[in-house]
């Protein structure tokens, strides 16, 4: 198995013993006051006392609940935006987009994932590697696994992708570092995420998204290839605001339908870009800005954005950031993909 991630923030500072086909552990604790951990020890081997003892001494984090509950991406579009996507960010983008030109070009010929595409993301995620997150990814996991019922089941399974993850790898699980919600890396992916879909793209046999920049550019563009990443995809389309709209974003909110259908009830496509084929899969969406909302038709690649983070005003701020990039690298000469 592929060394994951490595440095500081998820050393594996403890060595892991094994017993049989189950991790060792010398710790008991409360586990039948959590039934739901009881099917990992079936299903994946841990061991019962070891898995007690590495849960029973934990307290619910207070800062992450709030967090949870109050996060940038439930502002209204143009607060959100104006909070994440500022000069200095774009500016560093443009320069490491420049800096890292022969990886990108590598990672979009292997992946067919654009450069400003993938640039977006790793600066709005950790910006380029600089805030990775504080929080123990543990007591995080556990805190939203146990005590934040709105998403329980979600992050129950992250808590076991995640001590399978330290176990696969060799990690103290009371070590790695991430955000308030448990992500980790340069690529700030959920555990499960980095299980499936970080690659060691410079091939040193280990997948590094911590320190390594090829590593992390590329799983980046892994995870949307993976998710049905379309080469030369179209991203969302603007639609002029008319009477009936917001009736059928409350409607048909998320759904995807065939464009067919979206004309039957009503959405006529503006006369400047081609409308989509018949059967191609969209969806409506509305996003606030200051002088009123906006309403938009989603393509494919939006919806594999979403994947990544399920809120449209954070897909739509990854287009605009890949925009203002691809902008640049025009001013610049260069050729690039259209979003």
């Amino acid at each position: 198995m592929l060394r994951l991630l490595t440095g500081c923030s998820v050393a594996a500072l403890g060595p892991w013993s094994w017993s049989g086909s189950v991790w060792s552990a010398t710790a008991e604790g409360w586990i039948t006051r959590y039934p739901w951990l009881l099917s990992w020890i079936e299903k994946d081997g841990f061991d019962r006392v070891w898995l007690e003892g590495l849960l029973s001494h934990l307290e619910p984090d207070p800062k992450v609940l709030y967090l949870m509950d109050h996060q940038t991406e439930a502002k209204p579009y143009h607060e959100y935006r104006s909070l994440v996507l500022n000069w200095r960010r774009v500016n560093t983008g443009r320069t490491l987009l420049k800096r890292h030109r022969s990886i990108l070009a590598e990672v979009e010929g292997y992946y067919r994932v654009p450069p400003e595409i993938v640039v977006a993301l790793w600066g709005l995620e950790s910006d380029f590697g600089n805030n990775m997150g504080g929080f123990n990814v543990l007591r995080t996991l556990y805190t939203l696994a146990a005590h934040y019922p709105r998403r329980a089941a979600f992050f129950q399974e992250e808590l076991r992708e995640f001590l399978l993850l330290c176990r696969e790898e060799g990690w103290d699980p009371k070590k790695p570092k991430g955000s308030y919600a448990g992500a980790m890396g340069q690529v700030q992916m959920m555990p499960g995420s980095l299980r499936r879909h970080a690659v060691d793209f410079n091939h040193d046999g280990r997948r590094d998204v911590i320190r390594d920049v090829a590593d992390t550019l590329g799983s980046i563009a892994a995870f949307l290839h993976d998710h049905g990443w379309c080469e030369e995809g179209r991203l969302v389309q603007q639609l002029p605001v008319r009477t009936g709209l917001a009736e059928l974003v409350t409607t048909f909110s998320g759904k995807r339908q065939s464009w067919q259908s979206w004309r039957e009830l009503g959405i006529v496509w503006p006369g400047e870009t081609g409308e989509p084929g018949e059967e191609e899969s969209l969806a409506l969406i509305v996003l606030e800005e200051q002088d009123g909302p906006r309403y938009y038709m989603t393509f494919m690649n939006f919806w594999v954005i979403t994947r990544w983070n399920r809120s449209n005003r954070f897909a739509m701020v990854v287009r605009e950031f890949a925009q203002e990039l691809r902008r640049m690298e025009k001013a610049c000469g260069s050729v690039v993909s259209r979003v």
